[in-house]
């Protein structure tokens, strides 16, 4: 028997006895997605308080591994805290397996990163979970199709630049790899465009947005954006800056019609250090540079993914339109960390996380693991920072939950609903 089975046949009785509001409950595990609406309300139409506790403990041992830790949450919410006990070194170890692919330490080792490569996406296997009915509720995104939207990805590496202060982007390659075979194995088409200069940048996307046909296949849009940057600006090796709203912007409802009500993620793997009076960025940049600064793991090196040589102005982003979320490597006067061998430190937190754990958790769970992970690292010593943390921006307006797969032999009865 599992172990975590042994949890409902070992407290049993306890439960059975003692739990005097199961309909409290059964609410707290429909709204954590281990219930889903008919399960509970079996439980609360039952008329015997005593049966609505063995109704749960029954729903629950057919519900897998998470629901101790579920039924474990859902005890402590609803004030019952000696059952809570019962469960709680169950509820530890069940936590401690879902963390178990976590690296060490952030860099990765290359050990590690290695054997995440080779893992495929998690994917659902219960063909009754309450996870493959979500998309029949009014707060959750509904994104199920065979292709759920387009991925757009723009990765600028300055590996042409003609500015001696310029950094190149070493290791952004490993970024383009991992995120284009995480997004296709997530049912997304993946669009890449590399080294773009700053007016080709917004018209390339324009272009892309222009030539899709067919909106109703279009469930989701994400933006992926890797480049040098400094406050709300990204920057090409011809040194002009592109203000970041000016390329959400041809995805908001204004230039995009056929993305009204869904969902646009974007993702900005980029430094957004405010240049100070007396201290030149770029000079740190490539002080950097020629010292080939090392990462906390053997053989790994790191640097930052600051704004070229030339100082240019820039301006503060504008508030985003409804049902975007922008997720940023680093807060804003900050920098952002790349390492050569496993690539940026937000990127590949991105890729460790929705490889993992997209199974079983919504978006915004997601991005505080992607943030645990960068938040692990030590930004190198001349830089003057101990340690990073992404930063979201969200005006999404419902759950988003469709980063979560199901066995392909299982998409086709998704797709009929």
């Amino acid at each position: 028997m599992a172990d975590w089975k042994k949890a409902f046949r070992a407290n049993r009785t306890q439960i059975v006895k003692n739990l005097a509001n199961p309909d409290d409950v059964a609410g707290y595990l429909f709204s954590d997605s281990i219930f889903t609406e008919e399960m509970r309300d079996a439980v609360q139409q039952e008329p015997e308080t005593e049966n609505k506790n063995r109704l749960i403990l029954d729903t629950l041992d057919r519900r897998g591994p998470r629901s101790v830790k579920c039924l474990y949450n859902a005890f402590q919410e609803t004030l019952n805290d000696d059952l809570a006990d019962l469960l709680a070194d169950y509820a530890k170890l069940i936590d401690s397996k879902e963390n178990l692919n976590d690296p060490k330490a952030w860099p990765p080792a290359k050990d590690e990163q290695a054997a995440m490569t080779k893992h495929r996406v998690f994917k659902i296997k219960d063909k009754k979970s309450p996870l493959m009915h979500e998309y029949s509720k009014d707060d959750v995104y509904k994104i199920h199709g065979e292709t759920r939207g387009k991925v757009f990805m723009i990765n600028n590496t300055f590996s042409h630049t003609k500015h001696a202060e310029t950094q190149k982007r070493e290791g952004t390659s490993v970024d383009v790899q991992n995120l284009t075979e995480l997004f296709q194995k997530l049912h997304f088409e993946v669009v890449l465009k590399t080294d773009l200069k700053a007016e080709e940048m917004v018209k390339c996307l324009e272009k892309e947005r222009d030539s899709i046909a067919d909106w109703d296949k279009i469930e989701c849009v994400v933006l992926i954006l890797m480049s040098h940057g400094k406050g709300e600006c990204i920057f090409r090796d011809d040194n002009i800056p592109v203000k970041l709203t000016d390329i959400t912007a041809v995805f908001d409802s204004n230039h995009c019609k056929g993305l009204d009500e869904k969902p646009r993620l974007v993702f900005v793997q980029a430094c957004r250090e405010v240049e100070t009076p007396g201290e030149q960025l770029s000079k740190v940049c490539f002080k950097m540079e020629k010292q080939k600064l090392q990462s906390n793991k053997p053989g790994g090196q790191d640097q930052v993914d600051a704004s070229p040589s030339k100082d240019e102005h820039t301006s503060q982003v504008k508030h985003p339109a409804a049902d975007f979320l922008v997720v940023y490597a680093t807060p804003a006067g900050t920098l952002s960390s790349l390492n050569i061998d496993t690539g940026s430190w937000f990127l590949n937190a991105v890729v460790w996380t929705f490889k993992y754990h997209a199974i079983h958790e919504e978006l915004h769970h997601l991005l505080l693991r992607v943030n645990r992970l960068v938040a692990k690292g030590k930004d190198p010593e001349v830089l003057g920072q101990k340690l990073t943390v992404s930063e979201v921006k969200s005006t999404l307006r419902k759950t988003f939950t469709s980063f979560r797969v199901f066995m392909e032999t299982l998409l086709g009865c998704l797709r009929t609903k």
